[in-house]
Order: C-alpha cells, then structure tokens, then sequence
C-alpha cells in the first residue's frame, strides 16, 4: 500500500505553479493581440463589406474579425486553465494539511 507523501504535494504545487505561469502568459498575450488589433482597426480606414456573389466566390468580410475571435478563445481557454491549475493549488494545499494533521 503506497501512502501519500510530500513528494505527491510537491508535486502538485510545482504542477500548479507551472499551470498558472503559463495560462498568465497566454492572457497576456492574447490580450496584447486583442489591443493590437483593435489599435489597427481603429487607424486602418473602413472597407465597405461587399456582399457575396457566385461570380467571384470570394468572401470580402475583414480579415482580422477571425483573429480577433481566435484570440478571444484563447483568451478563455487560459482563462480556464488558470482556474484549474488555481483548484490544483487548492486540493496541494488540503493534501498537505491533512498529511500536517495526521503526522502531528
């Protein structure tokens, strides 16, 4: 029978910390291309927006609405995977409790 030891909570510390740090630097980034391109849409010049036709087959709809949106998600992704590496943090630290309790 294996017990759980420090070592299982120092793990799931560093593993908590590691999640964290790297969902902090997809925000940031994702929100640094959210203000870039709205920067950009706001000093490019307005483009009317030309209805589709099946001659060209060409959608002429701006291109920087699907980045935009990909860097939304993104956004929301780290966003989430900081709260779960946060709910990690959590569990470690009532791990690492019980274990303090029970070896006291």
């Amino acid at each position: 029978m294996t017990g759980i030891d420090g070592n299982s909570a120092s793990s799931a510390f560093v593993a908590a910390q590691y999640g964290l740090q790297s969902a902090s630097e997809g925000i940031s980034q994702a929100a640094s291309s959210i203000a870039q391109r709205t920067a950009e849409d706001a000093v490019a010049p307005a483009q009317p927006i030309q209805p589709n036709t099946a001659a060209n087959g060409t959608n002429n709809t701006s291109s920087s609405a699907p980045r935009l949106t990909d860097d939304l998600i993104a956004l929301n992704v780290n966003e989430r995977n900081a709260q779960a590496s946060a709910k990690v943090l959590g569990v470690a630290d009532d791990m690492l409790g019980t274990i303090i309790d029970v070896l006291a």
